[in-house]
């Protein structure tokens, strides 16, 4: 959703919103340095279920620790108060309008509205209990997980970070049985090992519903996949890295969800946090854009699926889920549920009365390397959520709900049209636009500074940027809010002239291990082989080869 400045503003506008942008920053200095306070190391990050025995255990703060979200909320109010005072003190003088044109951009200003409902949702996040932990937390269970890489196969040197920071994490923490899965369009090189299944999709293989790209290969993947029905499949990209404190949560939510089958209940999915550190030093300026996704995980979509239901969509990695139930609704979803086909498996799945649970730990991921890819992801995602909006089968009180963030985040990016616009313009905001504008952006930058905080804190020592690099971070974060914003108008607005109509890659290197201390470099079967080979940048709308010519 759009992120500029919900402000009236006469023709110097430019420089008070420079001075608007700068004591966000200082807020945001002021954020940093109460978040990072006695960071611990990454292993002992206590939401990451760390499994040594609690007397031994480093204690430190849950990231939905009690004061942890009393900084968020003292953040959002101070933000707004900061917003308010130069309201109050700096744009006072905006002009009435005088032209027709003038008094429909004036009303313009309450798109800014629209996305009042998605800060709300988060801010409940902020209310919420803090969730408990299994007293047996760390002791083995014997049920056997599976981790699910679906990748076309073109990127090899990510896989193989990927599978090697699987057996990393399980060698360090083994809490259960697993295997891997990987599957893949074209063959690929990977180091072999009796945990490591390859399946790779033949050229000529066609779904009954005709399903296409990713949805075509998971389709695949659950016909021929040798997992028993109780085991549980944990769903990851092929730049996904599992960190040992996942490995944790996956236990525990294993646990719990086994406990409710024993009881006649259906075993819910489960979804948590995903990082974006991997690329923070190559990419640093594309990373901060995806803090947003972080803040929003641990809000937005936290709060979803602490609830138990689904109404604003799923991730297509980090996902847990049984097998038996996984297998219940069919990824085959069809050419229209291709696009996003897991917000439309997840849907179906709601409709057939399955729940949704949160899953402590960290994954760990890769944002866009470019500005081009950044915006076409997001425009897939656009088109292929009002798809599952219109078109899955999912309850009506769900499709709705999630017209409704969607077309939210449609008007508040023409919002941020608005308030660029009326730097210039000088015209008067109302004052109850102006209100709700502040407490929306206040909300948002609150979310921006906990994606980063998060990303940051789950950093081991040897890599963390100092406190000093931390602050600059988190200036530039606030700073550049406007430009991010407008990134992600970028891809709603593309999505409306010219909708998604098959399945963008982004480009994704290699590992280069920046992210978190969980890198494979120890894994069975020789050192984890690290290099950049990317994926496909183009958009092949047409079936030319394997797997129909399409992208995963």
């Amino acid at each position: 959703m759009s992120t500029g400045f919900p402000i009236s503003a006469h023709h110097g506008g430019g420089v008070i919103a420079l001075i608007v942008v700068g004591l966000m920053a200082l807020l945001g200095v002021l954020f940093a340095w109460l978040g990072t306070r006695s960071l611990p190391d990454a292993d002992d990050i206590d939401g990451e279920a760390v499994d040594r025995p609690r007397s031994t255990r480093r204690i430190t703060r849950r990231q939905d620790d009690r004061r942890f979200r009393f900084i968020r909320f003292a953040l959002l109010l101070g933000c707004w108060i900061v917003l308010e005072l130069i309201r109050w003190w700096l744009f006072t003088d905006g002009r009435a309008p005088s032209w027709w044109w003038e008094r429909l951009l004036q009303n313009v200003s309450w798109a800014w509205c629209a996305a009042a409902p998605a800060s709300i949702v988060g801010a409940v996040s902020l209310v919420l209990r803090k969730r408990t932990r299994p007293i047996d937390t760390g002791e083995w269970v014997d049920h056997l997980v599976c981790y699910r890489v679906v990748s076309r196969g073109l990127n090899q040197a990510a896989l193989l970070d990927t599978v090697a920071a699987v057996r990393r994490a399980m060698t360090e923490r083994p809490l259960f049985p697993y295997h891997i899965e990987v599957v893949v369009d074209h063959p690929v090189e990977l180091i072999p090992d009796t945990d490591l299944t390859v399946h790779v999709v033949p050229k000529d293989y066609v779904t009954p519903n005709r399903s296409k790209y990713k949805a075509r290969a998971l389709h695949y993947s659950t016909e021929v996949s040798t997992m028993p029905p109780s085991a549980w499949v944990f769903h990851c990209d092929e730049e996904s890295h599992v960190t040992v404190g996942l490995v944790g949560g996956i236990r525990d939510a294993v646990v719990e969800e086994e406990e409710r089958a024993a009881e006649g209940e259906i075993p819910r999915i489960g979804q948590g946090t995903i990082l974006y550190t991997k690329s923070l030093k190559e990419h640093p300026v594309l990373t901060l854009a995806d803090s947003l996704r972080t803040g929003d995980d641990i809000t937005r979509f936290a709060a979803q699926f602490r609830s138990g239901m689904m109404f604003c969509g799923m991730h297509g990695s980090f996902i847990l889920c049984r097998s038996d139930i996984e297998t219940r609704v069919s990824f085959d979803v069809g050419p229209e549920g291709s696009i996003t086909e897991d917000a439309w498996w997840a849907y179906e799945q709601a409709a057939q009365g399955v729940g949704f649970r949160w899953v402590d730990g960290y994954l760990l991921e890769q944002s866009p390397e470019n500005w081009k890819d950044f915006a076409k992801q997001r425009r897939r995602w656009y088109s292929g959520l009002w798809k599952v909006a219109l078109y899955a089968p999912a309850a009506t009180w769900a499709r709705v709900a999630l017209m409704i963030f969607l077309s939210a985040w449609l008007v508040s990016a023409i919002g941020g049209v608005y308030t660029f616009v009326n730097l210039f313009t000088g015209l008067e905001t109302p004052l109850a636009a102006q209100i709700c504008g502040g407490l929306v952006f206040s909300w948002y930058v609150t979310t921006y500074l906990t994606g980063l905080w998060l990303a940051l804190r789950s950093m081991p020592p040897e890599i963390r940027p100092s406190r000093f690099h931390c602050a600059l971070l988190y200036c530039a974060q606030v700073l550049m809010m406007p430009i991010f914003g407008s990134l992600e108008a970028a891809g709603v607005f593309m999505a409306i002239v010219s909708p998604e109509t098959g399945f963008h890659v982004i480009k994704k290197s290699g590992s280069t291990g920046e992210g978190h201390a969980d890198d494979g470099q120890n894994a069975p079967g020789g050192p984890d082989r690290i290099g950049s080979a990317s994926a496909s940048e183009e958009l092949l709308e047409e079936p030319t080869g394997v797997l129909d010519g399409s992208p995963l």
